[in-house]
């Protein structure tokens, strides 16, 4: 039964595991992957039930929830929903670093630069915190607001804070670029130059996108500086060097197409509507088929998911009959080996109690003890020592039905047993034991209680007791308990000994 109750536990259990086949985790690192990257969350819709779910995970998964968090918060920002996106984090951003530099950058985002700088501000108030990126944030954001001094004063400084490779490769990459464009706002255009070209030397070579980017910011700087030759020369460097990655990238493509037209102007007094006209149209296509690709990867994703909805719902369905279908099988086949063993126990139990009356009926044949005596008449009131004497030939199979039945409960003994004979006869066999016994404790002893000390009285043992009587071995010990408990005796007192030495065989 413990096994049953167990089997049924782990069925239950595996059934409400199934709510929770949504592998959550892999959603959130896919996710995590793709926000790294820079790519749009707004398609990603099972972030907010991850969230959801480890909102209500017990026990609580603190990097994963931060993370549902965080992620979902960006899910929102992509959809535009902005507010949501705030609320779900600024709740969290007095006792969590990562949740500040969320805010940080989505204000950053929001070209929200006071808001953001005092995010930022915040950040840096653990001195752990006060790294290269950070102060590279600051000199940003300070060109941002304004703040000319602080601005040039924080970009002198940055090199001081260069720990790590990384550090190293973001300096050339934005800092280098962004401290030359700043000095260039300012109308340090020498300046802007110098360190411009340090960037140009470091990526030659390394990467072309860098090298056309630092091209068309030289040609810019003499553009200011009326070098209008110059620049037209650095242009062309810029598109001699351009990749696949810098047309694609809007932002860039355009600037260089407005410097193009400036110099265009400088220098031979005109605008080029066709150059213009080329670009848009440029722009146009490469827009539609950017487009016409991502709707179609929407389109895939979106097919991709419904199928692999389909298979997780088919996956569970196929799960949840294997799990019935093995619960039902354990369950008969435990239910099945409960019962064998059951009627093994029986069957012992049967076998036992007719070999009982056997050597009952074996003792009984000598008639010159008074114990044996007593148990030829007990069986022949069962009806037993009759089947025995007659044919005994034919008789032995009927005898041993008739065992079966008295030792299977078929037969009511208390129907075939006379004991106010067999009372009588232990009082002639054993000098008045019965009368002696009824007359001390016949107040305080039942009926049972009385017939089970006649029948220890004539040495039955507690097996033989059971079947004559049809109680179980334990029902017998239990009235013997209570026997000496009713006759104040020792625990461990044999109580035929007992009533013979105080009130019997006087």
């Amino acid at each position: 039964m413990r096994i049953c109750i167990f089997i049924l536990i782990a069925f239950l259990t595996g059934c409400t595991n199934r709510q929770t086949d949504i592998n959550y985790e892999q959603i959130l690192d896919v996710a995590e992957v793709r926000h790294h990257q820079g790519e749009s969350l707004s398609e990603d819709v099972l972030l907010s039930e991850a969230l959801k779910y480890y909102q209500t995970l017990e026990p609580v998964d603190s990097t994963r929830l931060l993370q549902a968090t965080i992620l979902t918060a960006y899910h929102y920002w992509w959809n535009n929903e902005t507010e949501k996106s705030y609320n779900l984090l600024e709740p969290l951003a007095n006792t969590n670093k990562d949740v500040l530099y969320a805010l940080f950058d989505l204000a950053y985002k929001d070209n929200n630069y006071n808001t953001s700088y005092a995010y930022l501000c915040k950040i840096m108030e653990d001195e752990a915190e006060r790294t290269f990126r950070n102060y590279h944030g600051m000199a940003v954001l300070n060109f941002f607001l304004g703040n000319q001094k602080e601005c040039e004063r924080l970009y002198d400084e940055l090199p001081q804070y260069i720990k790590t490779p990384a550090d190293t490769v973001l300096y050339f990459e934005k800092t280098l670029p962004n401290h030359a464009d700043a000095l260039s706002e300012y109308g340090k255009q020498e300046r802007a130059i110098e360190l411009q070209t340090k960037v140009l030397n470091y990526f030659i070579g390394k990467d072309n996108w860098y090298v056309a980017k630092a091209y068309l910011s030289l040609a810019r700087y003499n553009i200011l500086l009326g070098r209008f030759n110059k620049a037209e020369q650095y242009i062309l460097s810029a598109e001699e060097n351009a990749d696949e990655y810098f047309y694609s990238n809007l932002a860039i493509s355009t600037y260089m197409q407005q410097l193009k037209s400036i110099l265009d102007y400088a220098i031979n007094n005109h605008i080029s509507v066709m150059e213009w006209a080329h670009f848009g149209n440029t722009l146009q296509g490469n827009a539609s088929k950017n487009r016409d690709i991502t709707e179609a990867k929407r389109e895939a994703n979106r097919n991709l998911a419904e199928k692999n909805m389909q298979i997780t719902i088919q996956r569970q369905k196929d799960q949840m009959l294997f799990l019935v279908i093995t619960f039902i099988l354990t369950l008969t086949i435990a239910s099945l080996l409960l019962w064998l063993r059951n009627r093994k126990n029986k069957f012992l139990e049967r076998e036992e109690e007719i070999d009982a009356l056997r050597k009952l009926l074996s003792e009984s044949g000598d008639s010159n003890k008074n114990d044996r005596f007593f148990k030829k008449i007990l069986l022949q009131q069962l009806g037993v020592i009759k089947i025995a004497t007659s044919n005994p030939t034919s008789a032995n199979l009927e005898l041993l039905k008739k065992m079966k039945k008295i030792a299977s409960k078929e037969v009511d003994v208390d129907t075939l047993l006379n004991w106010n004979d067999l009372f009588q006869i232990i009082d002639y066999i054993y000098d008045g034991f019965y009368t002696s016994l009824i007359k001390k404790y016949g107040a305080v002893l039942n009926e049972k209680e009385i017939q089970l000390c006649t029948l220890l009285k004539a040495n039955f043992t507690t097996k033989e007791i059971g079947v004559v009587t049809q109680q179980s071995v334990r029902t017998i010990y239990q009235r013997k308990s209570t026997i000496r408990q009713k006759l104040q005796m020792p625990e461990a007192e044999d109580i035929a000994t007992f009533l013979t030495t105080n009130y019997g065989d006087r």
